[in-house]
């Protein structure tokens, strides 16, 4: 039987408050400097693949499978303008500030296109298609809007101490921008999530099916740092192909 939707989204917080993609210790090793300049390169070519390189495509489907809800298509259009052109922040696109950042980290953009998916970054990859194309448009919304933008701020205010506090970067500069600008626009771009299933999730069929894609996404998500672990700071002789220069694979 379904609950009602305001109870519903405070269940699908709890999911995402036990999983939330901050709690990885990848972003503790980042925000106390454990990683070496090496790992953390690894760590960001395979981020770039999830986010800057990708977008604001994927942010342009989201949008097209928007219902005729007016408040829907605003944050949509909002967000998609601000991924393509930082149109909110008068920045810049969130890719050109990613290469940016990669450049001034010592990885030429050339090397960021090169960069390979780890298995665990393809399986990220994989799913976001899925919950774009064959998923419903409230599965999607509630998956990105909870658990990849929705955890999004938190990740960004690690990041960007770790690279001030151990890795030589300013607080203010333009290198490290990307991660500076998301800790606010995604407080913003989050809110498309809880819009969505307050309104819409009211049914038991459509609980049941948000609540699988909101913890499959978490799971996911979380499996995707795992990857990086072990293939940059472990360093598993599986992932020894990842670790080689782009060069060199070439």
């Amino acid at each position: 039987m379904a609950i009602d939707p305001k109870l519903f989204l405070e269940e699908m917080r709890g999911l995402v408050a036990a999983k939330h993609s901050k709690d990885h210790p990848l972003f503790g090793m980042i925000e106390r400097g454990e990683l070496t300049r090496a790992q953390l390169q690894g760590f960001a070519k395979q981020f770039y693949l999830l986010f800057p390189k990708p977008f604001p495509k994927p942010i342009a489907a989201m949008f097209a499978r928007s219902p005729e809800d007016s408040e829907l298509e605003r944050m949509w259009a909002e967000n998609l303008m601000e991924e393509a052109e930082g149109a909110q922040t008068g920045t810049a696109g969130h890719k050109d500030l990613y290469i940016r950042f990669g450049e001034a980290l010592g990885i030429p953009r050339a090397e960021l296109d090169a960069t390979k998916p780890l298995p665990e970054t393809a399986a990220l990859l994989i799913w976001r298609e899925l919950l774009i194309s064959q998923r419903s448009w409230l599965e999607l919304y509630a998956s990105q809007g909870l658990c990849l933008e929705g955890t999004a701020s938190g990740r960004m205010v690690q990041v960007v101490k770790g690279l001030v506090d151990h890795y030589g970067f300013e607080r203010d500069s333009a290198e490290i921008q990307y991660w500076t600008v998301h800790i606010s626009v995604d407080e913003e771009h989050m809110l498309v999530g809880p819009y969505a299933i307050e309104r819409y999730a009211v049914s038991d069929l459509e609980q049941s099916r948000v609540r699988e894609a909101v913890q499959t996404t978490l799971d996911i998500f979380w499996l995707t740092y795992d990857g990086i672990v072990r293939a940059f700071v472990d360093e598993d002789p599986l992932y020894a192909a990842w670790r080689e220069p782009a060069a060199a694979r070439a």
